[in-house]
């Protein structure tokens, strides 16, 4: 297994939502919550999407799952087209795609047992004998830290981080080539996060995994990652090897994110890029670079043209006009 083997490749993909006004004001328009987004996932990595809540991390992953429907673009999964696969083709496919969620409280069915929970999978994809499921989630309980024993309680019965468990756990008992998680540890106690991200990235070795790891936390995504993609209003605006990222950020919206994480020891100094403003409506998107109106280093020509991927260094992709970021970057990706 290579990591430099494309799994998973986006192309141009794109989420709109029409927005409907209520009875008096009859406002119309649309949300653009993925908007033309480029995105190539490697076997075996872990590929970090960051951003702002609002920005269309979690839109993309559902995308990815095909819970949505796109607006235009392309998927491809181990070099095939996915977006034109129903009946046993997406069947199969969900089978290899697996989700995460965030929030281990409502994601699991309260009516169903643990053991119900996790191998509810096997029963719609795999049938196979009683005896082989039951095999089968006792391993998968056993790797995640649960016991036989546990297989027969209900979700109120568990803790935070044990649910969380439960999930990771119904997601790996099809052998799945590729997780997307969706903030799995931001409804966790800090305490038991650790435990959680240490366990996902050991079963990552175990099992071969992919990860595509949606957060807001730049400290988490930063700890599992091996490259990072920052997302803004519907866009990739920076992507490249995490240590790139976090330590020679590139664009002004990214070096914000950076430097709002708290730094360990009352020596320790960081300076703050502040932003002006909020992060605008999807709705509304502004003319040109979407993130002129906030940005520190923005031009003339930032509100009319609208930035490409360019190479900062190599692998490290930045869409920005700002002359600050390198007198070197390449052409568009």
């Amino acid at each position: 297994m290579t990591m430099n083997e494309t799994l998973l490749e986006i192309r141009g993909l794109k989420k709109y939502f029409p927005l409907r006004g209520g009875f008096i004001s009859g406002e119309r328009g649309t949300i653009r919550a993925v908007d033309g987004v480029d995105l190539e996932i490697r076997r075996g990595e872990t590929l970090g999407l960051v951003g702002e809540s609002g920005c269309g991390k979690t839109t993309l992953g559902r995308l990815i799952m095909r819970l949505e429907k796109p607006t235009g673009g392309s998927i491809r999964f181990a070099g095939e087209e996915i977006l034109a696969w129903r009946g046993a083709a997406l069947k199969s496919y969900r089978g290899k795609v697996q989700m995460i969620f965030q929030d281990p409280y409502s994601s699991l069915n309260p009516r169903k047992t643990a053991g119900g929970i996790i191998g509810e999978p096997l029963v719609i994809h795999d049938p196979g004998s009683r005896e082989k499921r039951k095999a089968r989630l006792n391993e998968l309980a056993a790797v995640v830290g649960l016991d036989e024993e546990q297989m027969s309680r209900y979700p109120h019965q568990f803790s935070g981080g044990q649910r969380q468990r439960i999930g990771i756990a119904r997601a790996l008992i099809l052998n799945p080539s590729l997780i997307v998680a969706d903030e799995p540890v931001s409804a966790l106690d800090v305490s038991i996060q650790a435990q959680i991200l240490n366990l996902m990235k050991r079963l990552q070795q175990d099992f071969a995994l992919t990860y595509l790891l949606i957060t807001h936390d730049l400290r988490v995504v930063r700890h599992m990652s091996d490259r990072i993609a920052v997302m803004y209003l519907g866009r990739i605006v920076e992507l490249g090897a995490a240590d790139a990222v976090c330590g020679r950020s590139g664009h002004p919206y990214t070096k914000a994110l950076i430097s709002a994480i708290p730094v360990a020891g009352p020596t320790s100094r960081t300076e703050r890029v502040i932003l002006s403003g909020e992060m605008p409506s999807p709705a509304a998107p502004p003319p040109g670079c979407s993130f002129h109106p906030r940005c520190p280093f923005r031009t003339e020509g930032c509100d009319q043209r609208e930035p490409l991927l360019r190479e900062m260094d190599p692998g490290h992709w930045v869409a920005c006009h700002s002359s600050h970021i390198s007198p070197h970057m390449k052409g568009g990706l």
